[in-house]
């Protein structure tokens, strides 16, 4: 009798640790911790780059696996079902199309971003304005409509009064990074870049800026994608993002607040 009890406690621990030990269902976060793959606008690298070290420090035993690329981009990723567990964009087209395929959760807003016209350093072109790329040839540019920044960037001249068709537009880029490395590789005159990205190039480029009534303000949400299998460890990320420290770091490489209300 003594050994059967004796079986009957370790059988009842086993089954016990068995339990507590699985991490298969979705959302949950074993001990052993997993791979958080964290899609994000192109903007955001230098920001979330930072913040994979915090949240790894934070949570041993995760990693961090950061998709860096267009908002459309990775929108059209989550469509074909690629593993995702959070979708930060630089702008909410992409995560209300993708809620309306029932293929992303509720979404906050974490940053703001304002845009810039960058010339090289040496400013070949002698331009001081906007306005002064309707004025000459000057070749400017820009980031494709498909994408927020080149949204943002239609938005903008609208809002200076400037006609595209009479820029010289030599090219259509599929981010910032695209648009900076036209500009700084003197293969642009001009180009038109959020405040962030010309951050990280300021000893290259000289900026010029717009009226605030003229700027298109880029806001940033962010959400769990619905296949996510570690909705627990995602929202863990989403917390350091929009927390003091998320948030400290995001003003550090020119990010502004979220909106209010």
């Amino acid at each position: 009798m003594r050994l059967q009890a004796v079986v009957l406690v370790v059988a009842t621990v086993l089954a016990a640790a068995a339990c507590g030990g699985s991490s298969s269902g979705p959302g949950s976060a074993g001990p052993s911790g997993g791979t958080l793959d964290v899609f994000a606008a192109a903007s955001l690298t230098n920001a979330f780059g930072d913040l994979e070290r915090t949240y790894e420090q934070r949570h041993p035993g995760w990693r961090v696996r950061l998709n860096l690329a267009g908002s459309d981009q990775l929108a059209a990723q989550i469509e074909q079902r690629a593993p995702a567990d959070v979708f930060a964009a630089a702008s909410p087209r992409y995560p209300e199309q993708l809620q309306g395929e029932k293929l992303l959760g509720r979404t906050t807003d974490f940053a703001t971003n304002s845009l810039l016209l960058v010339t090289p350093r040496s400013n070949p072109a002698g331009i001081r304005t906007a306005a002064d790329l309707e004025q000459g040839d000057a070749k400017v540019v820009v980031a494709d409509p498909a994408v927020p920044l080149g949204a943002y960037t239609e938005d903008v001249l609208r809002n200076l009064g400037i006609d595209e068709t009479r820029l010289n537009i030599v090219s259509k880029e599929q981010d910032a990074e695209a648009v900076l490395a036209k500009v700084t590789a003197g293969e642009a005159d001009a180009g038109f870049v959020y405040v962030t990205d010309a951050l990280s190039r300021k000893a290259k480029l000289q900026e010029i800026g717009f009226p605030a009534a003229a700027d298109a303000t880029a806001t940033y949400p962010i959400g769990i994608v619905s296949d996510s299998k570690h909705t627990k460890a995602a929202q863990q990320w989403i917390d350091l993002v929009k927390g003091p420290r998320g948030q400290a770091v995001l003003e550090r490489f020119g990010f502004g607040a979220a909106p209010m209300g």
